[in-house]
């Protein structure tokens, strides 16, 4: 791999998923509780799902031919992943901080895979190629899933005739048999 020669997009959506999947090994709450302090990182719950979100992303732009931009199927799968790490970010966010148990507070590594699924969000976006569009780009997949569907339908061998039982030959409209 050749980082100087790598398309912007493909760049920024690898440093963006890189700096979320470090995100998740940071504190994202600290409790305080009679005197005692933990702090938890993010591969809890939700996290996981975050996680895998990252992961997926950085593969993404990883695979392929890295001098260009993602192709019409793997950038709405990218755009999808960043939103879903984003959402699920907001959502562990506003359960954390409304926690009544003891006293937490929300760690900076939350923050951190905040503005990593958004760099991701951004970079996969606004350095798009200029052909692709969303609608084309979920078009793109569901042909390529109807594709992989047809295919793996077509692929089991018809079952073959099975042949007529042995015996004397009897005609199917003449419901006597030969004499």
């Amino acid at each position: 791999m050749n980082f100087q020669t790598m398309s912007k997009q493909r760049k920024f959506v690898l440093i963006s998923a890189a700096v979320g999947f470090i995100s998740m090994f940071l504190p994202w709450v600290s409790i305080s509780m009679f005197g005692y302090s933990q702090s938890v990182n993010g591969m809890h719950d939700k996290g996981i799902l975050i996680f895998i979100c990252f992961l997926a992303t950085g593969i993404i732009a990883w695979v392929g031919d890295q001098t260009k931009n993602l192709d019409k199927t793997m950038w709405p799968v990218t755009l999808i992943a960043g939103a879903v790490a984003l959402l699920l970010t907001i959502w562990f966010y506003s359960q954390a901080a409304s926690s009544i148990m003891g006293s937490s507070a929300v760690g900076f590594g939350v923050y951190i895979a905040a503005i990593a699924s958004i760099g991701i969000l951004a970079s996969a976006y606004l350095f798009k190629s200029p052909e692709d569009n969303l609608k084309d780009g979920f078009n793109s997949m569901k042909k390529n899933i109807e594709s992989k569907i047809s295919h793996s339908d077509n692929s089991t061998p018809p079952t073959p005739p099975t042949p007529p039982p042995a015996g004397p030959y009897q005609d199917p409209n003449n419901s006597n048999p030969p004499v």
